[in-house]
Order: C-alpha cells, then sequence, then structure tokens
C-alpha cells in the first residue's frame, strides 16, 4: 500500500467516525456506545481526535491504595518508595540525556548540510545483509549513531510495519500510565479516570490525578508520581534488553521452529516479481550453491560469502559422454533457447552447446580433471561468461523430502538480492515465517517505544512529564511557593490553566529551560525536514 491510499484510509476512517457521531441523538459529547449509568465511560470526538475515558477501574485503584497504606503493607510500602526515588533520579538522568540527543541532532544535521552545500551532491552505496529479522537502519554511514531518526512509515520505516508501531506504542504507554497510577495509590492519591485517546492515527493514554491533592505533596513525592511512567518505560526498556541478552526471548521461536543451519538455509522470501519465485517457494532447503554447501561452520554466513564474492572458486566439471559431445561440438559457441556454452576442463577452444538441466542432473560422474572421467568420456565445465548457478535443494513431500536442483542463468549477486533466508524452519505448516519475520520487528518496535517515551516525555515541555517534574525539582531545592489546580490530566494534554506564586531563579529556570527543549525540537524537525528535502 502506497502512502496516498493510506492516506486516503485514514481520511475514510474519520469520515465514518464523524458520521457515526453526527447522526446519534444523543447528548453530544457521547457516541453509541457510551454508557451513562455508574461506572461511567464516555467517547468524545473532536476534530481528529477520538478519546475514550472512565472510571470504571476506579474501585480497583482504591483498593490498591489502601493495600499499599502504612499499616497492611509497611515493608513493601518502603520497598516501593525507595524504588521510585530512584525512579526520579532516572526521569532526571532521562532529561538530561533528551537534551544531550537534542543538541547532538541539531549539530549533526547542521554538519551535514554544510557539508551537501559544499561538497555537492553526493551518494554512498553499500551493501546490507538480507537475513531473517533484518531492519534496514535509517542512519547513513558514518553517521553519528547517536543522532534522532524519526520511525515515519513509509519513509524510514515499512508502511507495513504500521499496526506493529501503533501496537507497540500503545503497549507502552499503558505501562506508563500504570507507573503514575501505581505511584499515585502508594501516597494516596485517587484517580478520577483514565483511558485512551487516538489523535489522527497516533494512540495515547492518561490517567486523570486531582492536582489540588497533587500540590499538598511534599516536592519529592510528587516528583515520584509524574517521573513514575517514564521509570516504568525504562525498566520495561532493560526487561527486553535482558530478555534478548539472556536468550529468554527466543523461547517462543525455539518452540515453533527449528534451527536447520548444520544442513543449509530456508528460503523465508522471494521477491515477487523475481523469476525465482516460482521455483523457490517459501520453506524450501537450500544445501548447496553450486559446490559449496550453505550449511553453517563457522562465524561466516556461507549464504554471503559465496553470492558476494567475486569469483566461485574452482569448479567441478562432469563426464559427459563423447557421442554426446560430438553432437553439440561448436567451433563458436552460442547460447541458444535451452542451451548454453559448455568447455573441455582441458582445452577451452572446444566449446560444446549443451542443455545445463541434462548436465546438472543427469547423475553424471564429477570430474576435476580429464583423467577421471572413462575412456568414453570427457570433462566439460561451463563457460564462466555463461554465469550458470546451480541452486541444489530439498523439497518436503509430506514426510518426505527430494532431492532438486534449480539453474539460474545471470549474475548469481541477482540471487542475494532476490531471496531472502534465514536458519529456521517452521516445525508445523500452521506457523508462518511471516510471523518470525513479524515478532522479530514487533520486539525491535517495542524497545524504540519504551526508549522514545522514557526520554521525550521527560522533556521540560509543557503538558509533558518533564515539564511537572522540572516543578517538582524546583520546588525540592528552591522552595515551593505556588497554590493547587482543580485538576491536572497527566497525558491528555489539557492541563487547566495554573496559577503560581514562584520564586524569580524557578520561574527562570524553568522559562528558559522549557524554552530550549522546544527550540532544540523545532530545529530538529526543521533542519531534518531540509535534509530529507535535499536527499
Amino acid at each position: 500500500m502506497s502512502l496516498a491510499a493510506a492516506g486516503l484510509w485514514i481520511a475514510f476512517l474519520w469520515l465514518v467516525i464523524h458520521a457515526v457521531k453526527y447522526s446519534y441523538k444523543g447528548p453530544k459529547f457521547l457516541l453509541p456506545f457510551s454508557q451513562t449509568r455508574s461506572p461511567t465511560t464516555e467517547v468524545t470526538v473532536k476534530h481528529l481526535n477520538i478519546r475514550l475515558k472512565t472510571d470504571a477501574f476506579n474501585p480497583f485503584h482504591d483498593q490498591l491504595s489502601a493495600w499499599l497504606s502504612p499499616d497492611k503493607s509497611p515493608i513493601l510500602r518502603q520497598l516501593l518508595l525507595r524504588l521510585y526515588d530512584l525512579g526520579s533520579f532516572v526521569g532526571v538522568i532521562g532529561m538530561l540525556l533528551g537534551f544531550y540527543l537534542l543538541f547532538l541532532t541539531v549539530a549533526s544535521l547542521s554538519s551535514e548540510l554544510l557539508h551537501t552545500g559544499r561538497d555537492g551532491h553526493h551518494t554512498t552505496s553499500t551493501v546490507t545483509k538480507r537475513g531473517l529479522g533484518h531492519v534496514a537502519s535509517p542512519i547513513a554511514p558514518g553517521s553519528d549513531a547517536l543522532r534522532i531518526i524519526p520511525i515515519i512509515p513509509g519513509l524510514t520505516v515499512p508502511l507495513s510495519h504500521l499496526p506493529l508501531i501503533l501496537l507497540a506504542l500503545t503497549i507502552s504507554q499503558i505501562v506508563h500510565e500504570a507507573g503514575h497510577a501505581i505511584t499515585a495509590a502508594l501516597h494516596h492519591i485517587p484517580i478520577l479516570s483514565c483511558g485512551v485517546a487516538v489523535t489522527l492515527l497516533l494512540p495515547s493514554a492518561f490517567v486523570t490525578l486531582p492536582a489540588a491533592r497533587l500540590e499538598k505533596l511534599l516536592p519529592r513525592d510528587r516528583l515520584q508520581i509524574v517521573s513514575s511512567g517514564c521509570f516504568h518505560n525504562l525498566v520495561l526498556l532493560c526487561l527486553l534488553f535482558f530478555a534478548a541478552w539472556s536468550k529468554a526471548g527466543s523461547l517462543p521461536t525455539w518452540t515453533f521452529f527449528q534451527d536447520i543451519s548444520a544442513l543449509g538455509k530456508i528460503v523465508v522470501n522471494v521477491d515477487y516479481d523475481s523469476p525465482l519465485v516460482t521455483h523457490l517457494p517459501v520453506g524450501t532447503l537450500i544445501t548447496e550453491i553450486d559446490d559449496s554447501p550453505m550449511a553453517s561452520v563457522s562465524s561466516d554466513d556461507p549464504w554471503d560469502h559465496y553470492l558476494l564474492s567475486p569469483s566461485s572458486g574452482s569448479l567441478q566439471g562432469w563426464c559427459t559422454d563423447k557421442s554426446l559431445l560430438t553432437k553439440a561440438s561448436a567451433p563458436v559457441c552460442t547460447s541458444i533457447g535451452s542451451s548454453s556454452c559448455f568447455v573441455s576442463k582441458v582445452d577451452e577452444t572446444e566449446q560444446y552447446a549443451l542443455d545445463p538441466i541434462q548436465i546438472f542432473t543427469g547423475n553424471l560422474e564429477r570430474c576435476s580433471s580429464p583423467a577421471e572421467c572413462s575412456s568414453s568420456s570427457s570433462c566439460v565445465v561451463p563457460r564462466p561468461d555463461e554465469q550458470l548457478v546451480r541452486i541444489s535443494v530439498l523439497r518436503n513431500h509430506g514426510a518426505t523430502s527430494i532431492e532438486d536442483t534449480v539453474v539460474w542463468k545471470g549474475p548469481k549477486e541477482e540471487i542475494w538480492e532476490q531471496v531472502q533466508v534465514g536458519n529456521l524452519r517452521s516445525r508445523s505448516f500452521l506457523v508462518s515465517y511471516k510471523l518470525l519475520k513479524l515478532a522479530s520487528a514487533f520486539f525491535e518496535y517495542m524497545k524504540i517505544a519504551n526508549l522514545s517515551l522514557y526520554l521525550v516525555n521527560m522533556l521540560p515541555i509543557t503538558a509533558l512529564d518533564g515539564y511537572q517534574s522540572l516543578v517538582a525539582l524546583l520546588q525540592l531545592f528552591c522552595g515551593r511557593v505556588s497554590d493547587g489546580l482543580e485538576s491536572i490530566d497527566i497525558e491528555a494534554l489539557n492541563n487547566s490553566s495554573r496559577s503560581s506564586r514562584e520564586g524569580n531563579v524557578q520561574r527562570a529556570c524553568r522559562t528558559f529551560l522549557s524554552f530550549l527543549a522546544l527550540l532544540l525540537v523545532a530545529l530538529c524537525a526543521f533542519l531534518g525536514t531540509i535534509s530529507w528535502a535535499k536527499k
């Protein structure tokens, strides 16, 4: 699906949502599936935002708050308080890292634009490995690895990954909001409501807390609540990295797939427009290419090593009956139809027009020299410029496997470009190879989503956790002279107006850091757009 088609589908979806909204005769802010009894669940639509808010989880939160009281769970409460103190510190580190990455990205983009303008347009061609789970990196060779690269389906990542990105973002935001809810219960702050929202296509989650109660807390306790969401994202990110490092995340993989790297390579995908698509169906086991086994016996990948090497190495010939060679002899051989040019292993001027299928699959004896053939046969090999490649495969037919040979005529690099292989074979026909690829991509997007929520949310920008964290941090070190609010919506971007009596130092620091964060974000977007437009 193209970006234009995706845009049309999104526009159609919002037209349907607004049509349902205006056709409903009930209260204007509710859709037909809203509830009007306690607990209440409201669905509101405004422009390109749809928002579901409910208080159905409030009783569970009240029970959690009571369970975490000093009387019922004193030890657990103290452990959680110390843990979320660590979360406050980690949140401040995240704010500093966010600033550092923004500065680094602005400097990198500025330098790139200056070099591009000075040296003129240039391109860099690289070869990247095609394997299962490969995710193309949007970072150009030689650029700074820490530079911020936005995930834009259809531009920086495949458009087909959009559902995976939205699912990863939704789960990560729920984990984020769970942090706010748990620390609020720890400090006996009730939640007014919680819910999810979708703006255009981006999902978000939120927990609404009574800010009057929050303002009565000590700055240290309030800092725990506002930074706990990002702390949860960082903890989940560490768990994901640990699962990858410990191979624990591979358990579902080994449950549904088996490693066949000792036998060869499994075809997991073939380009739809490739001539090989009908000859190498998904699930085919490739055992050899020419005389090179595809079984992995070292750290080097035999698939990449052979297909990307400039030469094919020494090639054994075939002992071919001289009577057949006499009929196929041609002083100047030219490939016509199914015939290809072969030459004698002794004298390359002796050329023969032979059918490669008949030679490669005719159970002929192999030879390295004419002496290894009988007197009635001669050792022949394909002429080098014919670019014939033999692909030996095992095809599954029920409980048995049948050996077969696929002959490719053309540069062997094209096989590498058109065929994607892996080392895992499905244990059941019900489990698709695409499932493994999607699971691998989803795992990566989960890591990216949690890292992004940790760093971005800690930026001191209004309506982000970082702004409230900065206010609490300044009050912690400079003193506190602010009044309360009626309520604060942690993530839903509709904080009530704030009337505060801050000291001059607090106000100056808050204004400067907030403005600096906004400026850096704007510069990143502006310079990134220019850089993308010039490519």
